[in-house]
């Protein structure tokens, strides 16, 4: 491995505390590192199939053995710190405090399987830097890098809103982590084109030119629009609004790297539907724009990669690892209770993805294409690399480390939102459990069908009647069912559905359909 990589992804690990090394800041223009844009009319997933050769994986049985493994103590996953706080290992080699991006999707990945919380979450407040005023990824760091940064506050506030939303404490940490974003984002004039920003000093900074981050002004309006929800006060949408209309503005990718394009896309499918005119096929083609920029598509050494994601944007092509490949899912998902229309783009896309994550597995490929394959099957590998010594595709480590905990994290959260049906290739996924910016919404489920015929799937209900919304015709199909309704998706098509009490009060308000105040569909005629 390069000793560039290593530069790269160990950097924050290396300078959590007092950077001992001078980092050189260079100015660029905001075209710098643009990767390339499909044209409006180009179908931005049209290599990748409508269904995938392989079966998804069980991811319930994924999340299972990885929950178990990593709070196994035996393990060593999970540490202590002097004062008593835990965190969590980034690699399953490693020894060191992962940071935030690591504890953060773990927690929340075991918020929503309901698994008992409480000797964890206090410890996320090691995160919070008093000094900064803002959650970093690093226990006393002085510096972030400009995606890790959006990452972990939208992470520690999807936290908040499921566990502490009305916790003052947590409340008023989101508030000062959004008020230093302000800060910092108007200082340098909404122009993220930087590595990262040096908060002892109060100056950005770049290492490398290659490091630039443009596209955070994405998840800046994502963590903007949070702040809004919750908070309630005007700034953090104004804020919100002007960083999604600067980042469609971009006329090429500005990809750097994922999360900050599929914040971005949740962020302005929402605010569309406010009034607002934001193009959110535009920005959610970023997300999903193929051939390794960042989306992998076609086969490499005879195994689909189809819906697997590349790393940072000026890596060398054929790479793909395995956090940046599931981390778009909590974000890409409850997009679809504002745009509908997008299912089937979403569903063909994250089915690939559901069954060529496989290739991050140690059970699930042969031992002579991956670097340890000694190792724990329920941690994957955190890259997949196209071809190595004739070997292709080779499974392995990124800098000083074979398996990713903070990548593995993620399976968590996919075991809760992506469920099995009667057919092994349509999955019921749930697009609103991980919509953070909605404090309540209905049980609302996507089912996509990959084959050229109708299909019939089951949805359970819970106890009581109920009535389903079919959210793309914008109407109820069945009405007054209990224990279980039986429903057909069309052909290469998708489905998408609401669980709503039969008993519910139903009223609109504008565009908006409500039953008992809480929205069942925001784009009704």
């Amino acid at each position: 491995m390069s000793m560039n990589r290593l530069g790269r992804r160990s950097f924050l690990h290396l300078s959590a505390g007092a950077a001992t090394a001078a980092l050189a800041s260079y100015w660029m223009p905001k075209s710098f590192a643009l990767g390339h844009f499909n044209p409006a009319n180009q179908a931005p997933l049209s290599p990748m199939p409508n269904r995938p050769r392989m079966k998804p994986l069980d991811w319930r049985a994924r999340a299972d053995a990885f929950d178990s493994y990593v709070m196994d103590p035996h393990n060593k996953i999970l540490r202590m710190r002097p004062d008593g706080t835990t965190y969590f290992a980034s690699a399953l080699e490693g020894t060191g405090d992962g940071g935030l991006t690591t504890f953060a999707p773990l927690l929340l990945g075991k918020l929503l399987r309901g698994n008992p919380v409480d000797a964890l979450v206090p410890s996320m407040a090691a995160y919070f830097s008093e000094e900064a005023g803002i959650f970093l990824d690093g226990t006393h760091a002085d510096l972030c890098e400009y995606w890790y940064l959006m990452n972990v506050n939208a992470l520690a506030n999807a936290i908040v809103g499921l566990h502490y939303r009305h916790d003052p404490l947590w409340r008023s940490r989101v508030r000062r982590s959004a008020d230093r974003l302000i800060d910092l984002a108007r200082q340098i004039r909404y122009d993220f084109n930087d590595q990262g920003y040096r908060f002892n000093k109060s100056i950005p900074f770049t290492n490398k030119n290659i490091y630039r981050q443009p596209d955070t002004i994405g998840g800046y309006a994502y963590v903007m629009l949070f702040a809004h929800e919750l908070l309630g006060d005007a700034i953090y949408l104004d804020e919100a609004r002007k960083a999604i209309g600067l980042y469609q503005s971009f006329p090429k990718n500005p990809w750097y790297e994922v999360p900050s394009g599929a914040l971005a896309s949740l962020a302005a499918a929402r605010l569309s539907r406010t009034g607002a005119d934001f193009d959110t096929e535009k920005i959610l083609r970023f997300v999903l724009d193929p051939g390794g920029r960042p989306l992998q598509t076609g086969e490499w050494g005879g195994q689909e990669v189809n819906g697997l994601m590349a790393g940072f944007c000026t890596e060398p092509e054929g790479q793909a690892y395995s956090m940046e490949s599931l981390m778009t899912l909590p974000y890409l998902l409850p997009l679809l209770r504002y745009r509908a229309e997008y299912a089937t783009l979403i569903g063909r896309y994250l089915l690939n993805t559901a069954a060529n994550m496989r290739l991050f597995y140690a059970d699930c490929i042969p031992k002579e294409n991956q670097s340890r394959p000694d190792l724990t099957s329920a941690v994957p590998y955190e890259r997949l690399t196209q071809e190595l010594d004739g070997r292709s595709p080779y499974a392995s480590g990124d800098y000083d480390s074979h398996r990713s905990i903070y990548g593995g994290a993620y399976a968590l959260i996919w075991g809760e939102l992506v469920k099995p049906t009667e057919d092994d290739f349509i999955l019921q996924m749930d697009i609103s459990r991980t919509d953070f910016l909605c404090e309540k919404s209905f049980p609302s489920y996507l089912y996509y069908n990959p084959w050229n015929q109708s299909k019939h799937v089951t949805l359970p209900l819970k106890e009581g009647r109920f009535d389903i919304y079919d959210l793309s015709r914008h109407t109820f199909i069945s009405t007054h069912r209990k224990s279980a309704v039986r429903l057909e998706v069309p052909p290469a098509a998708s489905l998408v559905v609401v669980v709503v009490s039969s008993e519910a009060k139903r009223s609109k308000q504008k565009n908006m359909l409500l039953a008992d105040g809480v929205p069942i569909d925001y784009a009704v005629a």
